[in-house]
């Protein structure tokens, strides 16, 4: 799933699917290559071998999802279905909704920067 919608998205520009292989054992170069041949996976694939950039988005297990915005921060972590995937993707960078065949989210900010909510028909956003 993951790779069919980086596939989608790479050639739009307005998001980076990157993949990180955390791998303890040796070999991780070799290792990571093999998964990427067995699955098909053309995209960019980092390596963390001691799992130290993972700890640091606070991921405790893999797989694990993490959306991550132009700015570095993170937006969401966990996301597994393919439709939380989507759901995911469009609500960091809501023009992907087109590339997807999707509506895209009506998910608003408030001055303080939290999550308001979709906004009923005629409201204005805060």
């Amino acid at each position: 799933m993951l790779e069919e919608l980086r596939r989608t998205t790479a050639r739009s520009g307005l998001v980076e699917i990157i993949l990180v292989d955390v791998w303890e054992g040796q070999n991780a170069r070799e290792e990571a290559q093999r998964f990427c041949d067995l699955w098909g996976i053309g995209g960019t694939v980092l390596l963390d071998e001691t799992a130290e950039y993972a700890r640091s988005l606070g991921v405790r297990g893999v797989p694990t999802n993490v959306f991550v915005d132009a700015e570095g921060i993170v937006r969401a972590v966990g996301a597994t279905t393919p439709q939380e995937l989507r759901s995911e993707l469009i609500k960091l960078a809501p023009g992907v909704a087109a590339l997807l065949g999707e509506e895209p989210e009506r998910a608003y900010l408030s001055d303080e920067g939290s999550t308001r909510g979709p906004l009923a028909a005629g409201e204005a956003a805060s």
